[in-house]
């Protein structure tokens, strides 16, 4: 029981030293008036001067994203990159599918469906794939095309076949 005396006893005594009589209002005082006349110095925003305009032209440069190949005009057999692409140019051959044949007379077309699922009529001399690919002979069971590739010291001439799905 002596203990438990003891106890409330030292819980009292440090009750009445928080109670902070007259120490209280002082240090609530200068907490209020500490920072009333400081305030932090503010460094004015920097001038940021106005990026100077450059006209970037590649024309003149080597394009870096080209393969080195198609840089080497002369060496294999140059395909005519300036001829305008035609609808199966934009494809490459592996998503192109040889769905039929057509003929009249002597005459032989292919039909070849794009990914997006038109069908285009192809005959010998068309052109098709993104690696200048020519159709050079066409069966009623597949399409022969030679692709102009870029190899490592020049231009390669490389044959191709699409069979009939």
């Amino acid at each position: 029981m002596t203990m438990r005396r003891y106890m409330m006893a030292a819980a009292c005594a440090l009750l009445a030293g928080c109670s902070g009589g007259g120490g209280m209002a002082r240090l609530q005082q200068f907490v209020a008036t500490a920072d009333a006349g400081y305030r932090a110095p503010v460094k004015p925003v920097p001038k940021i001067p106005a990026p100077r305009i450059v006209a970037f032209d590649m024309h003149h440069h080597v394009d870096p994203f080209e393969p080195f190949a198609m840089r080497l005009p002369g060496r294999g057999p140059n395909p005519d990159r300036h001829l305008p692409r035609g609808p199966l140019q934009h494809f490459p051959l592996d998503a192109l599918t040889m769905v039929g044949t057509l003929s009249a007379g002597h005459k032989l077309w292919a039909l070849v469906r794009t990914p997006d699922h038109s069908t285009r009529r192809v005959q010998v001399g068309s052109y098709m794939g993104e690696h200048y690919g020519k159709v050079v002979r066409i069966t009623s069971r597949k399409i022969l095309i030679v692709e102009t590739v870029a190899g490592p010291t020049g231009w390669v001439k490389q044959p191709v076949t699409l069979e009939i799905k």
